[in-house]
């Protein structure tokens, strides 16, 4: 009796179920569900073998049938075990999948996207890469995969290409890992200092700060026109910073900050007081010695 009613059952089904019945193929996510049992039910991926993971098909190959064949064979398997099983079995056109977004992003943790989704897809709904991620160099870890072949990603070359065919293919419980950028933290200050070179920027500084710490200006260093060379958005930009102004206005907090990278230039002054002096004595010199010259030979 058991039987019969469940083969009434599946014959109801595929009635139904024939319109819109589709051969399953390897790398298909099947959509198993079993009323009222929810322990019977669930999304199965076809492997490369053609079985899927179900307590009842193990080791049976469900490649090249259609739903509605595989529907008819579980309800005859699980009549075994529930009475009157009611099977709905489709193909997922856009499979659910859960993959972890770790490291530099926004909102790290565990992000539920679906089957085909692109890694660009998947790190905004993380809430985007910070600005201290390396995105040239992503980190991909797959499943019950060693670390040691995980995948590494340049996000950037993508979007200069486009090409999507050169997007990674992400899968269910994948390891997503945005590393810190590989920026140099340092400095570097030339000119008219007295300890010119490279210096670590561990903590927030501005120009006038990074001059002291390159030794100050030397005695003829014009703080009225330090060069500095700067990194934004991958070009190079030039400024012209009249420091002395800042400290002339007790402005000392508006001087710019420093950032990795940075090259500072301290340009010296052509003149002083004291070489205008000392011109300037010169000069006079040089007019008594003229006027004294002029005396003797009159």
């Amino acid at each position: 009796m058991v039987k019969k009613g469940a083969m009434i059952c599946c014959a109801i089904i595929a009635l139904f179920a024939s319109v819109n019945a589709a051969i399953i193929k390897t790398g298909d996510v099947l959509d198993i569900v079993v009323q009222a049992h929810p322990e019977f039910s669930g999304n199965f991926t076809v492997n490369e073998t053609g079985t899927i993971e179900y307590p009842l098909l193990a080791d049976e190959v469900v490649t090249n049938i259609t739903t509605s064949e595989l529907m008819n064979d579980l309800t005859l398997r699980l009549a075994k075990h529930i009475d009157n099983p009611l099977v709905i079995i489709a193909v997922l056109d856009k499979p659910p999948m859960v993959v972890f977004v770790l490291g530099l992003v926004k909102i790290p943790g565990p992000v539920k996207t679906y089957l085909g989704s692109t890694l660009q897809e998947v790190l905004q709904m993380a809430g985007g890469p910070l600005e201290t991620a390396n995105i040239e160099r992503i980190k991909i870890i797959h499943k019950n995969s060693p670390e040691e072949s995980a995948e590494y990603y340049n996000l950037k070359e993508f979007m200069k290409s486009g090409t999507m065919a050169n997007l990674p293919k992400l899968k269910p419980d994948d390891t997503i890992i945005l590393l810190a950028s590989e920026k140099s933290n340092k400095v570097k200050v030339i000119g008219a200092v007295n300890k010119p070179g490279f210096f670590d920027l561990s903590e927030k500084m501005n120009l006038f700060e990074l001059i002291y710490l390159a030794g100050g200006p030397t005695e003829h260093g014009d703080l009225s026109k330090v060069r500095r060379f700067t990194q934004a958005n991958g070009k190079t930009l030039e400024e012209v910073v009249n420091i002395q102004a800042y400290l002339d206005k007790g402005e000392m907090e508006s001087v710019p900050q420093v950032v990795p990278g940075d090259i500072v230039i301290v340009y010296a002054r052509w003149y002083d007081w004291q070489m205008i002096l000392s011109v300037l004595n010169n000069v006079l010199l040089f007019i008594v010695a003229v006027q004294a010259l002029s005396g003797v030979l009159k």
